[in-house]
């Protein structure tokens, strides 16, 4: 009820005297009480001054947050003589192990650490190829590396000076030949993520250096290592999240290393799906990136074990399932999102009809095919073979763009086959012209 609607005639009681009253008028605009009380004395008070018989107010009580709001987040610098000091806060939806794995990731350090162009481990072996990966350096304190803070800087050392997992990262970093950083990473779990404090000191003459253009730069440190750690959703019940992390999060491997190596193994087989598949931007740049890296060096990385349920069949009633049958399940499938199917399909022309038929449904120009009937009993597929030959295949396609039908063109995966075919097409479009 609105103070404004008190009864008048109802009983007060000043707080500050502990006289009782008869509520008389009611002022508004500020709003006050006009109150008799029993010697005969009329007063004007405000609502914080009186209790008013029949009316209750809540007390408000403050109550403070499991975990450190967005307002814990800040970042500020402070410099005294010879000694600058940086810190900043952030807290992140996250666990401490995804976390502590992204931090301890050096080779990661020029995507979300201002001032760091490149970073390479410092190894003492002979293969050229193996003097760029941080595979062969053990992660501990005293382990060095290297880094340039732009194109046309030397390479700094810089050294691991406290290791604690999920806990703690101290680093002495060098981005200068006048001065060196000392950076710590302190990880604090909590029941919705971890909050995290970045600690920069810097001691010497030229101490002051280290700060400049802090809050242009160095302030969104913690942003940018934000914005490429995996989210984690702590509202989800177990089972969900369970089941989120293994199958969604990393495609049914146990780790992401594991996932980005199946996904540059199948890049190196030609099938570039599995990589763009991937949802999270991070992991798939470091997929493609490792594609590359695979290619130029023949470094391939061990090819990991294909977890079970990550692919799922196609079950058969019968060996001798029909092609139409086939391209169903397989466009079905694909347009669930697995499209391993469509990819195990070893007849060209199969696969084809079956990657344009699935370029058709989602521009709408077809409708979805119903899913055959198959057995529950899991079979393993013998492809029809396509009496097809590449001739009858080429003549066939040259028929359909000609006509206007370019998706099954556009699926084929041979570039040779597909630039003759259409410049096939353009020759007898001149000529019907």
């Amino acid at each position: 009820m609105s103070l404004h609607q008190v009864d008048l005639g109802t009983t007060c009681k000043v707080l500050s005297t502990g006289e009782e009253g008869t509520l008389k008028k009611i002022y508004h605009y500020p709003t006050l009480f006009e109150v008799e009380t029993a010697d005969g004395r009329v007063n004007h008070y405000a609502t914080h001054d009186l209790e008013i018989s029949g009316v209750s107010r809540a007390v408000p009580q403050y109550k403070s947050s499991v975990f450190p709001t967005p307002d814990a987040n800040f970042a500020t610098s402070s410099f005294s003589p010879f000694c600058a000091e940086s810190t900043i806060q952030h807290f992140f939806s996250t666990t401490p192990d995804i976390l502590w794995k992204t931090i301890t990731s050096l080779s990661l350090l020029n995507v979300w650490m201002p001032r760091v162009q490149r970073a390479l481990p410092i190894v003492d072996v002979d293969r050229y190829v193996s003097q760029f990966s941080f595979d062969r350096i053990e992660l501990k304190s005293g382990t060095q590396f290297k880094i340039r803070p732009f194109s046309l800087s030397n390479y700094f050392k810089c050294t691991i000076k406290s290791f604690k997992p999920e806990k703690e990262l101290i680093l002495e970093m060098r981005f200068s030949p006048l001065y060196k950083e000392v950076i710590t990473f302190s990880l604090d779990a909590h029941e919705l993520g971890v909050f995290v404090k970045y600690l920069k000191k810097c001691e010497g003459l030229f101490s002051f250096l280290s700060i400049r253009r802090f809050y242009d730069r160095e302030a969104h440190t913690l942003s940018s290592l934000d914005s490429i750690v995996p989210k984690v959703d702590f509202n989800q019940t177990e089972s969900e999240s369970s089941q989120d992390s293994t199958e969604s999060q990393w495609g049914g491997f146990g780790s992401r290393e594991d996932y980005i190596a199946y996904a540059i193994n199948m890049g190196i087989q030609g099938n570039m799906d599995v990589i763009n598949s991937i949802s999270e931007k991070p992991t798939r740049g470091l997929a493609k990136a490792g594609l590359v890296r695979a290619k130029r060096t023949g470094a391939v990385p061990p090819m990991p074990e294909k977890p079970k349920g990550s692919v799922a069949p196609i079950a058969s009633a019968s060996p001798s399932i029909s092609k139409d049958d086939l391209i169903a399940i397989a466009v079905n499938k694909a347009l669930d999102g697995d499209k391993e199917p469509i990819n195990r399909i070893e007849d060209k022309a199969t696969r084809g009809k079956a990657k344009a038929l699935v370029v058709k449904i989602n521009r709408g120009k077809a409708e979805r095919p119903p899913m055959p009937e198959i057995s529950s009993t899991p079979a393993s597929i013998e492809e029809p073979s396509s009496s097809e030959s590449e001739d009858d295949l080429i003549a066939r396609l040259i028929a359909d763009g000609i006509s206007g039908d370019m998706d099954e063109i556009n699926a084929l995966e041979s570039r040779v086959l597909r630039g003759k075919i259409k410049a096939a097409i353009v020759k007898a479009k001149r000529a019907k012209s």
